[in-house]
């Protein structure tokens, strides 16, 4: 009996509690639990020696890059371009263990079979009277500063010798790649055995990034990087831009200059708002037998193949998902392409005909989908179905299901009516600033990551204590008609936008965002961004938004803390703010 009331009494108790505790504030409830949680990841650390206060690598602490390049227009000045790509698929793809990078699962994913290419795209940008620039975009998950930084050194040589002031170095963000950052592998293995070896001082650390493919990726990089510069040629070049940077208050009926992709991306994190703008640079060499260079640039995850589903897909396959068929597309109609992925922290394409089709083919019909509308921006329906490789109904003739349904692109299509979007000629003016940021790193997880030597990251323990990292942040102008941010990881859209979670009704901590908008600080109002550009430091939350506080997905676990799981992958809380701050002084 005593042990019944016994029983009940703490059964009671409990109940009382988790009352208590769901009666609590959100806010309340998640701090509470951040609280546990950040103790909980510290108790890994204890017995672990601090990282280094200093970069010890000659190769990477000589590859700082704080560019000002300014390539003013001159008389006869003209833009050059060159363009190179190659794949980044090693032979024994299928033979060896390579990780798939992008999704975490115990164990780690290994490929069974390869849907499309991976490649790494590069271009040469620069006048005719001035110093050129570089960019090359990799089909991966991310590369770290670290890695950049690798390349640069190994390139300084050929850079000096160009003329070449800058080198940038973008990821697509495709979740079906190789892991080249090092946290999606067999990363529980390789924790249990450094963590042995740096507390007992026996055996030896294991590495939880393939540094043989590291090493393949970084010679195929720098090769199309030689390749790019060798093909530079004199032309024009165009830009065409449509598209709001916050989506939530562009109508159904918006004019198409507002509405850009409206309706193919969508935003998973609270309170719900993506750019839909899409950005197309081309370049027009004046050789006509060489083909045009078309840069594509919107914001959404390469994400579709990796889901898993029966009869949908099994996540195990190497692809560049809708980012290959994007550019397949586009050389298919006669152009060079490349892509860079945007302000893409919780955005994600729409799955086209996800009914019907497998994970692969909704891939593909985003990548064709959005790469007709690349080049279709610009030309009058009349253009539109008068050419072959963008008439809607031969579209749909490719495939059964729209026998009885039209595609998006149709749609797209009749929104846009009449209207035609502007392409304006860039006079030769080339401008780009970059420099380095240090970053407090508050995230216990990267600490300990950075302790037991997971991870391509480089963290360390500054002079006065503190967690810290290096990023870089960049802005470019191009012909004083475009201005772009380069951004060092995935980053709220609002932040560049200014739109609901930096003002206090709409954030976690119920204050607003200490800074103004990117868009308003470097004073461009149609301001784009080229995301993991020379970083892929993860997540960059609002600091006022923030909550380090995951306990999963689910709808009850939303309705308890909130939609805060990009905060695990996050350097921490002052990421956001120290980053604005400091594109203060490149405006």
């Amino acid at each position: 009996m005593k042990k019944n009331l016994k029983r009940a009494a703490i059964g009671a108790a409990a109940i009382g509690l988790g009352a208590a505790f769901y009666k609590m504030p959100m806010k309340d409830r998640a701090n509470m639990c951040s609280k546990a949680f950040v103790k909980a990841i510290g108790k890994f650390s204890d017995g672990l020696p601090e990282p280094a206060v200093n970069i010890d690598s000659e190769e990477i602490a000589s590859a700082k890059q704080e560019t000002n390049l300014v390539n003013e227009s001159a008389k006869n000045s003209k833009w050059v371009l060159g363009y190179a790509q190659n794949s980044i698929l090693p032979d024994d793809i299928l033979i060896k263990e390579y990780c798939i990078g992008g999704v975490t699962r115990f164990p780690a994913r290994f490929p069974t079979g390869v849907l499309d290419d991976i490649r790494v795209r590069a271009i040469c940008l620069g006048t005719t009277e001035g110093a050129l620039s570089v960019f090359a975009v990799v089909d991966c998950i991310g590369l770290s500063n670290r890695c950049v930084k690798i390349i640069r050194q190994r390139l300084s040589g050929f850079m000096e010798e160009n003329n070449i002031s800058s080198l940038n170095i973008s990821s697509t963000h495709t979740h079906s790649s190789i892991d080249t950052m090092g946290i999606w592998g067999r990363i529980i293995e390789v924790f249990k055995n450094n963590r042995k070896v740096l507390i007992k001082g026996q055996g030896e650390l294991m590495d939880s990034c393939d540094e043989e493919y590291m090493e393949f990726l970084y010679n195929k990089i720098t090769e199309t990087i030689k390749e790019a510069v060798s093909q530079k040629t004199p032309g024009k070049l165009y830009k065409a831009y449509m598209g709001s940077s916050s989506e939530k208050y562009v109508s159904e009926n918006a004019p198409l200059k507002e509405r850009g992709i409206k309706g193919y991306v969508w935003d998973r994190r609270e309170p719900y708002d993506c750019s839909c703008q899409l950005l197309r640079i081309r370049f027009s060499p004046d050789d006509k037998s060489k083909n045009d260079t078309v840069l594509v640039n919107f914001s959404a995850h390469p994400y579709i193949n990796s889901m898993s589903e029966e009869g949908k897909g099994t996540g195990e396959n190497i692809s560049g998902d809708f980012v290959y068929s994007l550019c397949d597309y586009l050389e298919k109609a006669g152009n060079n392409a490349i892509f860079f992925n945007g302000a893409v922290a919780a955005v994600y394409p729409t799955r086209l005909y996800a009914d019907v089709y497998t994970f692969e083919n909704q891939a593909k019909a985003v990548g064709n989908e959005l790469g007709r509308i690349t080049l279709a921006m610009t030309k009058t329906n009349e253009e539109i179905f008068a050419d072959d490789l963008l008439n809607p109904e031969k579209y749909e003739a490719e495939s059964i299901i729209f026998s009885d349904r039209v595609s998006n692109y149709r749609e797209w299509i009749e929104k846009k009516g009449e209207e035609v979007i502007e392409e304006k000629e860039l006079e030769p003016v080339l401008k780009i600033r970059t420099k380095e940021v240090p970053i407090k790193v508050g995230n216990p997880i990267f600490e300990l990551i950075s302790k037991v030597k997971v991870g391509n990251y480089t963290v360390l323990k500054s002079d006065n204590k503190k967690y810290e990292s290096v990023t870089e942040i960049g802005v470019m102008e191009l012909g004083n008609e475009l201005k772009v941010a380069f951004i060092p990881g995935e980053i709220e859209p609002d932040i560049i936008s200014g739109s609901d979670t930096l003002k206090k009704e709409y954030s976690f901590s119920g204050e607003d965002f200490s800074e103004p908008a990117l868009k308003d600080v470097l004073e461009y109002e149609e301001l784009t961004v080229f995301g993991l550009t020379n970083d892929a430091m993860g997540y960059i939350i609002p600091d006022n938004d923030f909550s380090m506080m995951f306990l999963g997905t689910s709808k009850i676990m939303k309705k308890l803390f909130g939609n805060h799981y990009l905060e695990i992958f996050s350097f921490g809380k002052e990421t956001a703010s120290t980053l604005v701050r400091a594109f203060k002084d490149l405006k």
